[in-house]
Protein backbone atom coordinates (compact mmCIF):
# COMPACT_ATOMS: atom_id res chain seq x y z
CA UNK A 1 0.00 0.00 0.00
CA UNK A 2 1.50 3.62 -1.19
CA UNK A 3 -0.01 6.55 0.71
CA UNK A 4 1.04 9.42 -1.67
CA UNK A 5 0.65 10.51 -5.08
CA UNK A 6 3.68 12.92 -5.78
CA UNK A 7 7.03 11.89 -8.22
CA UNK A 8 7.95 9.07 -5.30
CA UNK A 9 4.90 7.51 -4.94
CA UNK A 10 4.00 7.26 -8.68
CA UNK A 11 7.57 6.19 -9.19
CA UNK A 12 7.28 3.38 -6.63
CA UNK A 13 3.76 2.42 -8.28
CA UNK A 14 5.71 1.73 -11.37
CA UNK A 15 8.72 0.20 -9.83
CA UNK A 16 6.79 -2.18 -7.47
CA UNK A 17 4.31 -3.47 -9.76
CA UNK A 18 7.39 -3.78 -12.24
CA UNK A 19 8.19 -6.82 -10.70
CA UNK A 20 5.37 -8.27 -9.51
CA UNK A 21 3.82 -6.58 -6.44
CA UNK A 22 0.38 -6.18 -5.83
CA UNK A 23 -0.10 -2.13 -4.99
CA UNK A 24 -2.77 0.03 -3.57
CA UNK A 25 -2.52 3.40 -4.03
CA UNK A 26 -4.15 6.11 -1.72
CA UNK A 27 -3.88 9.95 -1.90
CA UNK A 28 -5.61 12.65 -0.13
CA UNK A 29 -6.15 15.15 -2.60
CA UNK A 30 -9.31 14.68 -4.75
CA UNK A 31 -7.88 15.20 -8.18
CA UNK A 32 -4.33 15.43 -9.42
CA UNK A 33 -4.19 19.15 -10.65
CA UNK A 34 -1.06 21.52 -11.65
CA UNK A 35 1.95 20.87 -9.53
CA UNK A 36 3.76 23.75 -8.81
CA UNK A 37 6.42 24.94 -11.06
CA UNK A 38 9.61 23.36 -12.05
CA UNK A 39 12.40 20.67 -10.80
CA UNK A 40 16.05 19.87 -12.16
CA UNK A 41 16.35 15.95 -12.27
CA UNK A 42 19.91 14.98 -12.29
CA UNK A 43 21.70 12.21 -13.84
CA UNK A 44 20.95 9.86 -10.65
CA UNK A 45 17.35 10.67 -11.13
CA UNK A 46 17.36 10.14 -14.66
CA UNK A 47 18.50 6.77 -14.31
CA UNK A 48 15.99 5.86 -11.82
CA UNK A 49 13.14 6.48 -14.49
CA UNK A 50 15.27 4.76 -16.96
CA UNK A 51 14.78 2.04 -15.12
CA UNK A 52 11.04 1.98 -15.09
CA UNK A 53 10.81 2.35 -18.76
CA UNK A 54 10.85 6.28 -18.98
CA UNK A 55 13.68 7.67 -20.34
CA UNK A 56 12.48 8.49 -23.89
CA UNK A 57 9.24 10.08 -22.42
CA UNK A 58 11.10 12.30 -20.23
CA UNK A 59 13.84 13.43 -22.63
CA UNK A 60 10.35 14.25 -24.51
CA UNK A 61 9.04 16.68 -22.42
CA UNK A 62 12.42 17.86 -20.27
CA UNK A 63 14.89 20.22 -21.66
CA UNK A 64 18.37 19.33 -21.25
CA UNK A 65 21.17 22.34 -20.15
CA UNK A 66 24.65 22.33 -21.05
CA UNK A 67 25.51 25.30 -18.72
CA UNK A 68 24.45 26.32 -15.25
CA UNK A 69 25.81 29.89 -15.17
CA UNK A 70 26.24 32.36 -11.21
CA UNK A 71 26.11 35.77 -11.84
CA UNK A 72 26.30 38.62 -9.45
CA UNK A 73 23.11 41.06 -9.31
CA UNK A 74 24.81 43.62 -11.66
CA UNK A 75 25.56 40.39 -13.62
CA UNK A 76 28.90 40.03 -13.89
CA UNK A 77 29.77 36.18 -13.86
CA UNK A 78 31.16 34.17 -10.89
CA UNK A 79 31.50 31.05 -12.47
CA UNK A 80 30.37 28.35 -14.98
CA UNK A 81 29.58 25.07 -14.85
CA UNK A 82 29.92 22.82 -18.10
CA UNK A 83 26.96 20.80 -17.29
CA UNK A 84 27.09 18.90 -20.75
CA UNK A 85 30.72 17.47 -19.67
CA UNK A 86 29.21 15.96 -16.41
CA UNK A 87 26.43 14.58 -18.60
CA UNK A 88 28.47 12.67 -20.75
CA UNK A 89 31.20 11.91 -18.03
CA UNK A 90 27.89 10.75 -15.66
CA UNK A 91 26.34 8.16 -18.86
CA UNK A 92 23.20 10.05 -18.45
CA UNK A 93 21.78 13.62 -18.69
CA UNK A 94 19.89 16.31 -17.06
CA UNK A 95 16.87 17.54 -17.10
CA UNK A 96 14.65 20.86 -16.56
CA UNK A 97 10.96 19.60 -16.32
CA UNK A 98 7.85 21.13 -15.27
CA UNK A 99 6.53 19.31 -12.43
CA UNK A 100 3.03 18.89 -13.98
CA UNK A 101 4.46 17.54 -17.00
CA UNK A 102 6.30 15.04 -15.00
CA UNK A 103 3.51 14.04 -13.31
CA UNK A 104 1.67 13.47 -16.37
CA UNK A 105 3.69 11.15 -17.49
CA UNK A 106 3.79 9.17 -14.27
CA UNK A 107 0.32 9.29 -13.57
CA UNK A 108 -0.02 8.27 -17.56
CA UNK A 109 1.79 5.19 -16.92
CA UNK A 110 1.02 3.98 -13.78
CA UNK A 111 -2.90 4.38 -14.94
CA UNK A 112 -5.06 7.30 -13.29
CA UNK A 113 -7.66 4.69 -12.95
CA UNK A 114 -5.27 2.53 -10.01
CA UNK A 115 -5.10 5.25 -7.88
CA UNK A 116 -7.89 6.25 -5.09
CA UNK A 117 -8.33 9.39 -4.78
CA UNK A 118 -9.48 11.62 -1.43
CA UNK A 119 -8.47 9.33 1.14
CA UNK A 120 -6.89 11.20 3.80
CA UNK A 121 -4.81 9.09 5.89
CA UNK A 122 -5.19 9.84 9.84
CA UNK A 123 -3.21 6.73 11.33
CA UNK A 124 -1.91 3.23 11.14
CA UNK A 125 -2.09 0.18 12.88
CA UNK A 126 0.45 -2.56 12.53
CA UNK A 127 1.82 -6.35 13.95
CA UNK A 128 4.25 -8.69 12.75
CA UNK A 129 1.82 -9.92 9.80
CA UNK A 130 -0.07 -7.18 8.74
CA UNK A 131 -0.57 -3.36 8.95
CA UNK A 132 -3.77 -1.43 8.63
CA UNK A 133 -4.00 2.47 7.17
CA UNK A 134 -7.17 4.22 8.40
CA UNK A 135 -8.54 7.05 6.01
CA UNK A 136 -10.79 9.79 6.90
CA UNK A 137 -14.27 8.81 7.22
CA UNK A 138 -13.92 5.69 8.94
CA UNK A 139 -12.24 3.66 5.43
CA UNK A 140 -9.26 1.37 6.28
CA UNK A 141 -7.10 -0.62 4.42
CA UNK A 142 -5.35 -4.01 4.70
CA UNK A 143 -1.93 -4.99 3.29
CA UNK A 144 1.77 -6.31 4.02
CA UNK A 145 3.63 -3.10 3.65
CA UNK A 146 2.73 0.69 3.84
CA UNK A 147 5.19 2.93 2.46
CA UNK A 148 4.74 6.73 3.63
CA UNK A 149 5.33 9.02 0.14
CA UNK A 150 2.94 11.73 1.29
CA UNK A 151 5.27 14.76 1.82
CA UNK A 152 7.33 16.82 4.48
CA UNK A 153 3.71 16.82 6.32
CA UNK A 154 3.65 12.78 6.21
CA UNK A 155 0.67 11.09 7.99
CA UNK A 156 2.49 7.75 7.85
CA UNK A 157 5.16 9.11 9.71
CA UNK A 158 3.58 9.58 13.11
CA UNK A 159 4.06 5.70 13.19
CA UNK A 160 7.88 5.57 12.71
CA UNK A 161 8.74 8.96 14.12
CA UNK A 162 5.50 10.81 15.84
CA UNK A 163 7.92 13.35 17.11
CA UNK A 164 9.70 15.17 14.49
CA UNK A 165 8.47 18.57 13.03
CA UNK A 166 9.29 20.26 9.87
CA UNK A 167 11.93 23.25 10.41
CA UNK A 168 11.49 26.10 9.27
CA UNK A 169 14.67 27.14 6.80
CA UNK A 170 14.28 30.47 7.20
CA UNK A 171 13.97 31.87 3.35
CA UNK A 172 11.06 31.76 1.16
CA UNK A 173 10.69 31.41 -2.52
CA UNK A 174 8.46 32.82 -5.22
CA UNK A 175 8.40 30.27 -8.42
CA UNK A 176 6.56 30.19 -11.31
CA UNK A 177 6.65 29.29 -15.00
CA UNK A 178 6.39 32.08 -18.24
CA UNK A 179 7.25 31.88 -21.92
CA UNK A 180 10.75 32.07 -22.82
CA UNK A 181 10.26 34.57 -25.83
CA UNK A 182 13.70 35.62 -25.13
CA UNK A 183 14.27 35.94 -21.62
CA UNK A 184 16.84 33.25 -21.16
CA UNK A 185 19.17 31.02 -23.68
CA UNK A 186 17.45 26.98 -24.08
CA UNK A 187 21.12 25.92 -22.97
CA UNK A 188 21.91 27.50 -19.87
CA UNK A 189 20.53 27.89 -16.24
CA UNK A 190 21.56 30.93 -14.75
CA UNK A 191 21.55 31.61 -10.88
CA UNK A 192 21.66 35.54 -10.00
CA UNK A 193 23.46 36.06 -6.37
CA UNK A 194 23.65 38.92 -4.14
CA UNK A 195 22.46 41.02 -1.23
CA UNK A 196 21.50 37.48 0.22
CA UNK A 197 18.71 36.79 -2.62
CA UNK A 198 18.90 34.73 -5.23
CA UNK A 199 17.01 34.66 -8.43
CA UNK A 200 17.17 31.75 -10.95
CA UNK A 201 15.88 31.02 -14.85
CA UNK A 202 15.62 27.33 -15.82
CA UNK A 203 14.65 27.29 -19.14
CA UNK A 204 11.99 24.71 -19.65
CA UNK A 205 11.09 22.81 -23.00
CA UNK A 206 8.21 24.61 -25.51
CA UNK A 207 9.50 27.85 -25.56
CA UNK A 208 9.10 28.13 -21.30
CA UNK A 209 10.97 29.33 -18.46
CA UNK A 210 10.51 28.50 -14.75
CA UNK A 211 11.85 31.20 -12.70
CA UNK A 212 12.25 31.10 -8.57
CA UNK A 213 13.22 34.08 -6.68
CA UNK A 214 14.51 33.76 -2.94
CA UNK A 215 15.21 35.83 -0.14
CA UNK A 216 15.16 35.49 3.65
CA UNK A 217 11.79 35.72 5.43
CA UNK A 218 10.33 35.69 8.52
CA UNK A 219 7.63 32.90 8.75
CA UNK A 220 4.60 34.29 8.38
CA UNK A 221 4.66 37.17 6.84
CA UNK A 222 1.35 38.34 5.18
CA UNK A 223 1.01 38.84 1.29
CA UNK A 224 1.73 43.13 0.80
CA UNK A 225 -1.57 44.18 -0.67
CA UNK A 226 0.18 45.26 -3.89
CA UNK A 227 0.64 41.35 -4.56
CA UNK A 228 3.98 39.25 -5.03
CA UNK A 229 4.79 40.59 -8.20
CA UNK A 230 5.11 44.29 -6.86
CA UNK A 231 6.78 42.87 -3.55
CA UNK A 232 9.62 41.04 -5.70
CA UNK A 233 10.12 44.00 -8.33
CA UNK A 234 11.29 46.22 -4.93
CA UNK A 235 12.85 43.58 -3.41
CA UNK A 236 14.77 42.67 -6.58
CA UNK A 237 15.25 46.32 -7.60
CA UNK A 238 17.94 47.26 -9.65
CA UNK A 239 19.15 43.36 -10.60
CA UNK A 240 19.51 42.35 -14.46
CA UNK A 241 16.12 43.43 -16.52
CA UNK A 242 14.95 39.51 -16.80
CA UNK A 243 13.37 40.11 -13.23
CA UNK A 244 11.02 42.91 -14.14
CA UNK A 245 10.74 41.22 -17.85
CA UNK A 246 10.28 37.51 -15.73
CA UNK A 247 7.31 39.40 -13.86
CA UNK A 248 5.30 41.29 -16.49
CA UNK A 249 5.11 37.86 -18.27
CA UNK A 250 2.80 36.78 -15.56
CA UNK A 251 0.87 38.60 -17.02
CA UNK A 252 -1.27 39.57 -13.63
CA UNK A 253 -1.12 36.29 -11.76
CA UNK A 254 0.53 35.70 -9.12
CA UNK A 255 3.92 33.58 -8.45
CA UNK A 256 3.48 30.31 -6.27
CA UNK A 257 4.99 31.93 -2.66
CA UNK A 258 6.79 29.29 -0.22
CA UNK A 259 8.10 29.13 2.97
CA UNK A 260 10.95 26.89 2.71
CA UNK A 261 11.12 23.26 5.40
CA UNK A 262 13.72 20.62 5.63
CA UNK A 263 13.06 17.72 7.91
CA UNK A 264 15.72 17.22 11.15
CA UNK A 265 17.38 13.55 11.27
CA UNK A 266 14.93 10.74 11.76
CA UNK A 267 16.20 7.72 13.75
CA UNK A 268 14.40 5.42 12.37
CA UNK A 269 12.74 5.35 8.70
CA UNK A 270 11.02 2.19 9.15
CA UNK A 271 9.19 0.44 11.43
CA UNK A 272 7.74 -3.48 11.46
CA UNK A 273 6.01 -3.20 8.09
CA UNK A 274 5.87 0.32 7.62
CA UNK A 275 8.50 2.36 5.02
CA UNK A 276 8.76 5.73 4.19
CA UNK A 277 10.45 7.39 1.26
CA UNK A 278 11.08 10.93 -0.17
CA UNK A 279 10.01 13.96 1.47
CA UNK A 280 8.49 12.13 4.02
CA UNK A 281 11.68 10.82 5.02
CA UNK A 282 14.20 13.23 4.24
CA UNK A 283 12.94 16.57 2.56
CA UNK A 284 15.05 19.01 2.06
CA UNK A 285 15.38 22.31 1.08
CA UNK A 286 16.20 23.00 -2.59
CA UNK A 287 19.72 24.47 -2.58
CA UNK A 288 21.49 21.33 -5.14
CA UNK A 289 18.07 20.91 -6.56
CA UNK A 290 18.18 16.40 -5.48
CA UNK A 291 14.77 16.50 -3.74
CA UNK A 292 13.24 14.30 -6.28
CA UNK A 293 16.48 13.12 -7.10
CA UNK A 294 16.76 11.77 -3.78
CA UNK A 295 13.18 10.28 -3.28
CA UNK A 296 13.81 8.28 -6.57
CA UNK A 297 16.74 6.77 -5.43
CA UNK A 298 14.33 5.46 -2.72
CA UNK A 299 12.18 3.77 -4.36
CA UNK A 300 14.92 2.09 -6.39
CA UNK A 301 16.47 0.76 -3.50
CA UNK A 302 13.38 -0.13 -1.34
CA UNK A 303 11.85 -2.12 -4.36
CA UNK A 304 15.16 -3.96 -4.68
CA UNK A 305 15.18 -4.56 -1.45
CA UNK A 306 12.07 -5.99 -0.51
CA UNK A 307 11.98 -7.74 -4.19
CA UNK A 308 15.47 -9.82 -3.14
CA UNK A 309 13.32 -11.57 -0.18
CA UNK A 310 9.89 -10.59 0.32
CA UNK A 311 9.10 -12.58 3.07
CA UNK A 312 11.64 -10.98 5.29
CA UNK A 313 9.86 -7.54 5.26
CA UNK A 314 12.01 -6.10 8.45
CA UNK A 315 15.49 -7.01 7.08
CA UNK A 316 14.50 -5.98 3.93
CA UNK A 317 13.63 -2.26 5.30
CA UNK A 318 16.62 -2.39 7.58
CA UNK A 319 18.72 -3.01 4.32
CA UNK A 320 17.06 -0.46 2.37
CA UNK A 321 17.75 1.98 5.72
CA UNK A 322 21.94 1.26 5.75
CA UNK A 323 21.77 2.05 1.97
CA UNK A 324 20.03 4.92 1.57
CA UNK A 325 19.72 6.98 5.07
CA UNK A 326 23.11 8.11 5.30
CA UNK A 327 23.77 9.46 1.44
CA UNK A 328 20.17 11.44 1.66
CA UNK A 329 20.46 12.96 4.98
CA UNK A 330 24.00 13.87 3.78
CA UNK A 331 22.75 15.68 0.99
CA UNK A 332 19.85 17.37 3.29
CA UNK A 333 22.62 18.62 5.78
CA UNK A 334 24.31 19.73 3.04
CA UNK A 335 21.96 22.11 0.98
CA UNK A 336 20.75 23.51 4.51
CA UNK A 337 24.14 24.59 4.76
CA UNK A 338 24.65 26.16 1.47
CA UNK A 339 21.12 27.98 1.95
CA UNK A 340 21.91 29.82 5.36
CA UNK A 341 25.28 30.87 3.65
CA UNK A 342 23.29 32.21 0.62
CA UNK A 343 20.61 33.65 2.48
CA UNK A 344 22.38 34.80 5.48
CA UNK A 345 21.39 38.20 6.91
CA UNK A 346 24.61 38.83 7.39
CA UNK A 347 26.62 40.56 4.55
CA UNK A 348 29.99 38.85 5.94
CA UNK A 349 28.53 35.50 5.58
CA UNK A 350 27.30 35.66 2.03
CA UNK A 351 30.02 38.04 0.71
CA UNK A 352 32.55 35.17 1.74
CA UNK A 353 30.06 32.30 0.19
CA UNK A 354 29.74 34.54 -2.91
CA UNK A 355 33.63 35.13 -2.93
CA UNK A 356 34.33 31.53 -2.64
CA UNK A 357 32.11 30.31 -5.54
CA UNK A 358 33.95 32.93 -7.72
CA UNK A 359 37.33 31.80 -6.82
CA UNK A 360 36.15 28.03 -7.56
CA UNK A 361 37.53 25.86 -10.14
CA UNK A 362 34.88 24.43 -12.54
CA UNK A 363 36.68 21.11 -13.21
CA UNK A 364 36.85 20.67 -9.54
CA UNK A 365 32.90 21.76 -8.85
CA UNK A 366 32.24 19.12 -11.50
CA UNK A 367 34.27 16.37 -10.30
CA UNK A 368 32.74 17.02 -7.08
CA UNK A 369 29.52 16.85 -8.63
CA UNK A 370 29.80 13.64 -10.25
CA UNK A 371 31.08 11.92 -7.29
CA UNK A 372 27.85 12.35 -5.60
CA UNK A 373 26.07 11.72 -8.63
CA UNK A 374 27.80 7.93 -8.99
CA UNK A 375 27.04 7.21 -5.09
CA UNK A 376 23.40 6.55 -6.27
CA UNK A 377 22.19 3.33 -6.94
CA UNK A 378 22.95 3.27 -10.56
CA UNK A 379 26.56 4.59 -10.17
Amino acid sequence: MIVGAGIGGLSAHLAFAGVGFEVAHYERRSELGPAGAGIFIWPDGVKVLRTLGLGERLAAIGNRPDFLVMRGPDGRPLSELPLKEIWDRSGAPGYVVSRTNLQDLLLDAVGPGRLQLGMRCIGLDQSDTEVIVHFDGGLEAIGDLAVGADGIHSAVRSVVAPDVEPSYAGIASWVGIVPNDGVQPEDTVVEYLGEGKRFGLLPLSNNRVYFNFAAAWDRGRPRPATGWSGFLERLFAGWPPQVPAVLRRLEGREPIHLEICDLPHLDRWSSVRVALLGDAAHATTPTVGQGACQALEDVDVLVRCLQSDPADVDGALRRYESERKGRAEEIVAFSRRGLERLHARDESIYGETYRAIHASSAPRTAMTIEGWLARGPNG
